[in-house]
């Protein structure tokens, strides 16, 4: 991605999938959750912690019927080759986030922090979400001290 540009997207009345049922998987689940949406995850097995009440469950493997709908699609399988069939077979209208390959991708995750009045993200680009989740918890702690607020 040469140029990224920031946005906060409103996520409820769109169709999001998600590829994969592992690790990587179950925290954009979590977080698309929190954000209002019901993800329909493509996977022949799901990691033991994703709430199979909570989503849309396509028990199969990736196959592009399933995504032809979608607006949003997260690649998150353990396989690059799938990922990046993904990507290829997505339509200029849908946005990919293949988790295994950034430069493959129409957009990065963000670090973030909100509250009811506040939002905050953070970004490394995709190059150390590691790094994003840290300075997130230092500017975390910083506000609730200094201003004592509290995020989700």
């Amino acid at each position: 991605m040469e140029a990224p540009y920031p946005i906060t997207l409103n996520l409820a009345e769109k169709s999001v999938a998600i590829i994969g049922g592992g690790k990587v998987a179950h925290r954009k689940i979590e977080k698309l959750l929190l954000a209002g949406v019901i993800p329909t995850v493509i996977s022949p097995q799901l990691a033991k912690n994703i709430d199979k009440t909570k989503i849309n469950w396509i028990q199969d493997t990736y196959h592009r019927k399933y995504v032809e709908e979608m607006d949003i699609i997260f690649a998150c399988t353990s396989d690059h080759k799938v990922n990046n069939q993904v990507k290829a077979e997505a339509t200029h209208f849908q946005l990919v986030n293949n988790t295994s390959d950034k430069t493959n991708s129409d957009f990065y995750n963000l670090a973030t922090l909100s509250s009811d009045d506040l939002f905050i993200s953070i970004s490394t680009m995709g190059k150390s979400p590691r790094m994003a989740k840290k300075i997130k918890n230092e500017i975390k702690e910083w506000i609730s001290k200094r201003f004592h607020k509290e995020f989700e």
